[in-house]
């Protein structure tokens, strides 16, 4: 679990949002799997707050500029970064070999589902690195 702002002094805060930091963490582990858990099941093909029809993309296997432009701006209050960030952080997980993957964090179960390869949320695929 990684949350930037937890630190006790803010003068060494350089990443600016929990997304990044944690595909930037997950990319020096060479981690095989991020998982970001957000207030939102995944991404979505347009706004699911203003368009009830929206549908939830299971699976991206390249984060190109169609799926880019359905970040739209920033998040909620509370966060710094909304869909913007987190599709950041896929782009940096998955250039690593990481596969990322969004889901709601209302019910950490899914997380069992998640390891498993379920269709949970949303899984950016890893791009093939040597190592």
């Amino acid at each position: 679990i990684i949350n930037e702002n937890d630190t006790i002094s803010t003068e060494e805060i350089a990443v600016g949002d929990n997304d990044t930091l944690s595909a930037v963490v997950a990319a020096t582990t060479r981690a095989e799997l991020l998982i970001l858990l957000s207030d939102i099941d995944g991404l979505y093909d347009s706004d699911p707050h203003k368009n009830p029809d929206a549908k939830l993309i299971h699976e991206v296997t390249e984060i190109d500029g169609k799926i880019l432009s359905l970040a739209g701006g920033s998040g909620s209050e509370l966060g710094t970064g909304g869909m913007v960030t987190k599709l950041h952080a896929a782009q940096i997980a998955t250039e690593a070999g990481c596969e990322m993957v969004i889901a709601n964090g209302w019910n950490p179960d899914l997380l069992y589902g998640i390891v498993e390869g379920e269709p949970i949320g949303t899984r950016f695929l890893a791009k093939k690195v040597s190592k």
